[in-house]
């Protein structure tokens, strides 16, 4: 059946840049795809109505934590560890993770899924749901909610231990245990692969560059080549690490997969601001230094600004890794799983870091969240509207008293608009999100079964903390209790 879009502004895909189209139209058949122009003569069974609408590209988060992330909220606003450079890794979060159960992990996951289709994004890079729900109903969550998402085993030869109070170091488990994992993770690569209408795309996800060896890594290398599957890394995402890799090997993250030939147009790294240069870090670039680098093999990365604006930190800078050449994508990793303000902080902390109002632009970031991210999981078909690309599509109410005055709508969508603007998403031809609500998912449900497994988790926590620190010690109220 063949469906068309009308909209007030549509952003449409002219074989080399995003061009805006005013009063025009979009139109899809099956989950491709037809015209996109200011009229079309052909047949439409179906017409939508975008008339005050933007219709764009669905957006595509690079890093997303499904079945973790929302642990985060109401707990670690405004709190960090002072010996970790204001991190929560290897403490705080640590404990949320070890206080959540797998019930609660599947109602969070199905949380976090519902999240991101609400803010227009239609493609997920997803790391953890295999390890927290299980490979058959990781799966089958994807299938349900209707998402686009890369999926796949968590891997390593290592693992990061605590053996002094905020001493970390990386204990090896030995290569042989990381090949079996890696093998597992082909298996489910050849049993998936094209699962819900090739919605689900696998991938290799070795967890984080210090707790991969360095002949890990290369046959990590070798068989995402023979599989053809992309593969993100943690790397670059907190000083700890940084410093563990320099008194391992005596080169920064970036140096070290160089050097394993782990970087590559198929590698997305999760974070990546922790890089020589950065201003944390008092270690100065040689020559190009890590930048050089990830451009010159053209390795992506996931620029996730949220998380680490809650920490007092910053990627140095959105534009400045563009400029150096590097693919920059953008992902969520954290609570508020919303494209549209992580969008909206990736600019202005550009330009907090380059002291530009020029830096971070809505062009650049919106590029990053469409473009960059379909280039780095390998599909020139996404990110874009034009004939022959998947319809994955979402529209923006632009005139909402979000919105209004709109003379640039990209502008506004980085700057104004908010998730409840979005009023249709559209996933390979299926209407998910219409008027502004979810179609399959029942939002008065979800809501309550969040709340209260965020009350189980909490209740945790004093048991799960390394410290064994109650919940008001770790994340004191904003205010103090009142009986009135």
């Amino acid at each position: 059946m063949a469906v068309g879009i009308r909209g007030k502004f549509i952003i449409g895909f002219d074989g080399e840049e995003h061009r805006l189209l005013r009063d025009g139209v979009v139109v899809y058949e099956g989950n491709r795809i037809e015209h996109v122009g200011k009229s079309y003569s052909g047949r439409v069974e179906e017409w939508i109505d975008a008339s005050t609408g933007l219709v764009l590209p669905g957006l595509i988060n690079t890093h997303l934590h499904a079945a973790g992330a929302p642990n985060d909220k109401s707990f670690l606003e405004d709190i960090g560890v002072r010996p970790l450079y204001g991190s929560n890794l290897g403490e705080n979060l640590t404990a949320l993770g070890l206080s959540t159960s797998r019930v609660d992990m599947k109602i969070l996951a199905r949380y976090s899924l519902a999240e991101c289709l609400r803010s227009g994004n239609t493609t997920v890079v997803e790391i953890g749901m295999v390890r927290a729900l299980g490979e058959e109903e990781a799966v089958r969550m994807i299938g349900e909610m209707g998402i686009r998402a890369c999926e796949g085993h968590g891997l390593g030869d290592g693992r990061t231990v605590r053996t002094q109070a905020y001493n970390f170091q990386t204990e090896w488990l030995g290569l042989e245990e990381g090949l079996k994992g890696l093998d597992a993770a082909t298996e489910f690569v050849e049993k998936y692969r094209g699962a819900h209408d090739g919605r689900l795309m696998p991938a290799l996800y070795p967890g984080g560059v210090a707790s991969c060896s360095g002949d890990f890594q290369r046959a990590i290398r070798e068989r995402a080549d023979q599989l053809g599957v992309p593969v993100s890394i943690h790397a670059g995402e907190w000083v700890v690490e940084f410093q563990i890799m320099l008194r391992m090997y005596g080169r920064t993250p970036v140096e070290y997969m160089y050097d394993t030939g782990l970087l590559g147009s198929d590698l997305i790294i999760g974070h990546g601001w922790a890089i020589a240069g950065h201003p944390l870090l008092a270690f100065p670039p040689v020559g190009g230094g890590d930048l050089a680098l990830l451009a010159e093999t053209g390795t992506t990365v996931s620029h996730d600004p949220v998380v680490f604006v809650k920490r007092g930190n910053r990627m140095h800078s959105h534009s400045r890794y563009l400029a150096a050449g590097v693919n920059v994508s953008i992902g969520t990793d954290t609570v508020p799983q919303d494209m549209l303000n992580e969008m909206r902080i990736a600019s202005y902390v550009s330009k907090l870091a380059d002291w530009d109002p020029y830096s971070g632009t809505s062009r650049e970031v919106f590029n990053s969240a469409t473009l960059a991210g379909a280039k780095a999981i390998g599909r020139p078909d996404l990110g874009r509207l034009a004939p022959g690309a998947v319809a994955d599509i979402a529209v923006i109410d632009m005139e909402t008293i979000n919105n209004v005055p709109c003379r640039d709508p990209i502008k506004n969508l980085v700057n104004c608009a908010q998730r409840s603007d979005v009023r249709t998403v559209i996933v390979d031809g299926q209407v998910l999100v219409e008027d502004g609500r979810l179609l399959y998912v029942d939002e008065e449900k979800l809501v309550r079964d969040v709340q209260e497994a965020g009350e189980r988790i909490w209740s945790k926590i004093p048991e799960k903390h390394h410290f064994h620190r109650t919940v008001a010690e770790v994340s004191p109220q904003s205010f103090k209790p009142w009986e009135g």
